[in-house]
């Protein structure tokens, strides 16, 4: 079985995420959200993932979250130790999220790692291609 993707962030970007990846690649995708807003906190947000953690007992997690050192990653890697099968990658974004639907890996560690390199290689820089003269615009 697929390792349980629970998406968590700063605000709406966890939902808005997933909502987007959907759009991409529709219902593929089994995750949970934990969006924190400014009244939860660190008591709030734990309390949110708690109860998500404690329906899915022994099962494997994944917890992609939006900010390496702010409360939901924290969070997250807080309960890493109550909970064995439970991982946590910061940076998430658009892409490790596609990637973690349409991926076959059923081993936590093997998809972390391949979520983490996912998302690296998601970002770069995007330049114009040069134009030789012979390429030029035609007036």
């Amino acid at each position: 079985m697929k390792p349980k993707l629970i998406l968590m962030s700063h605000g709406n970007m966890a939902a808005e995420t997933l909502h987007s990846a959907k759009m991409i690649v529709g219902e593929l995708i089994d995750a949970e959200v934990v969006s924190m807003t400014e009244a939860d906190g660190m008591y709030g947000t734990t309390k949110k993932l708690v109860q998500i953690l404690d329906s899915l007992g022994n099962r494997q997690v994944l917890i992609l979250a939006d900010l390496k050192g702010g409360t939901p990653c924290n969070v997250g890697m807080m309960q890493m130790s109550e909970h064995p099968n439970l991982r946590v990658l910061s940076g998430l974004n658009l892409a490790m999220v596609i990637e973690a639907a349409v991926s076959q890996i059923e081993q936590i560690d093997e998809l972390t790692d391949y979520l983490c390199g996912i998302g690296k290689n998601a970002i770069e820089k995007i330049e114009l291609p040069e134009l030789d003269d012979e390429d030029g615009y035609e007036e």
